[in-house]
């Protein structure tokens, strides 16, 4: 009876503790974390280095000066005109895939077959073993 009174009483503490006002209104209106929009073209730096943001993104690692202005290129994306320009072929052939014929495929089986097994007979495709009588050979290339 001693557990159930003790539970009581917790029960009823808890209740009056939610109760009061200051209570009720910190478990109901939780604080708001706020993070301010970044701009444009900021920099943060720490101990790891600084980092831009913006329509140009950099890193530089601590010890580094930042970076004032983009490298000069003339004006152009180095990377979307390049110096030699090879034009496209128009007579792609894609190249020729030579499969092995039925007969080769054979003889290569009975070459694998023949210098596995000392009684291959390729005639039977079958191996004579010690125990187990006659078995089928079975190759990469069946």
């Amino acid at each position: 009876m001693a557990v159930f009174g003790r539970i009581a009483f917790g029960c009823a503490l808890g209740f009056a503790l939610l109760a009061h006002a200051d209570f009720a209104a910190a478990a109901s209106d939780p604080p708001r974390i706020v993070i301010p929009p970044r701009t444009t073209n900021s920099v943060i730096c720490d101990s790891r280095g600084c980092f831009g943001f913006g329509s140009r993104q950099f890193y530089t690692r601590p010890g580094q000066p930042l970076p004032i202005t983009p490298p000069y290129t003339g004006g152009t994306n180095r990377y979307d005109s390049p110096r030699i320009q090879i034009p496209p072929r128009e007579d792609y052939r894609p190249p020729r895939v030579v499969y092995p014929s039925p007969a080769q495929q054979r003889a290569r089986h009975q070459m694998w077959c023949a210098e596995r097994y000392r009684t291959y007979n390729p005639g039977t495709n079958l191996y004579s073993t010690i125990h187990h009588g006659f078995q089928t050979c079975r190759s990469p290339f069946d």
